[in-house]
């Protein structure tokens, strides 16, 4: 699969185009939706607002962000029908949120890297699909009440967080098989339980 790194060559070549790489400058180009045979897509730049996706790139399985100065929306991107990589980088998103009842179950992997992420919502139990979450970098204290129910889940990186206590409710997901929560804000007692109770170092 070729990957483009120039979107007016991708433009003039159109169908033919299913892997693009680029960085936007300004607001976001709408001609990129024209583009309707993307599976892969990696995006850069200094885009601060997403424009409403609909049912646009219906093949597009891996997403790629890195936005540092956005303040818009992503919610979108879980609308995507078949998306099964989400990745998510250096890009400010303070709440997320997930549009009910529109949420793609395809999603296996999903990365937000220190986007100043502070709570991840109930919703994420949607993504039935979930196989690996990084949720690394970020300012998260706790997870949410269903988080257990990513029954699917194996991998989960929660370093360089805001915990202050090992979030318990990991113990019951059976089919985790690596987890990591180096770098947190555990006191000295709480890394004694951890390790005790869990088997873990946390540094």
């Amino acid at each position: 699969m070729k990957l483009y790194k120039n979107l007016s060559k991708a433009l003039v070549d159109g169908p033919e185009v299913e892997a693009l790489k680029v960085s936007l400058s300004g607001k976001f180009p709408h001609e990129l939706f024209m583009l309707g045979n993307l599976k892969e897509l990696y995006l850069e730049g200094d885009i601060q607002d997403l424009p409403r996706l609909g049912t646009l790139w219906p093949r597009l399985k891996i997403l790629s962000v890195k936005w540092p100065l956005f303040t818009g929306d992503l919610s979108g991107f879980f609308s995507l029908p078949s998306l099964e990589n989400l990745k998510i980088i250096e890009t400010p998103i303070k709440r997320l949120t997930l549009p009910l009842g529109h949420v793609t179950s395809q999603i296996k992997s999903l990365t937000f890297k220190d986007c100043e992420l502070s709570e991840l919502p109930e919703e994420i139990s949607m993504l039935t699909q979930l196989q690996e979450m990084n949720l690394s970098g970020n300012e998260l204290s706790a997870l949410p009440y269903s988080f257990p129910t990513l029954f699917f889940l194996r991998r989960l990186n929660l370093d360089s967080n805001n915990f202050v206590r090992f979030p318990d409710l990991i113990k019951t997901m059976t089919k985790l098989s690596h987890l990591s929560i180096d770098s947190n804000k555990f006191s000295e007692e709480e890394k004694s339980r951890i390790q005790r109770q869990f088997h873990l170092w946390p540094k």
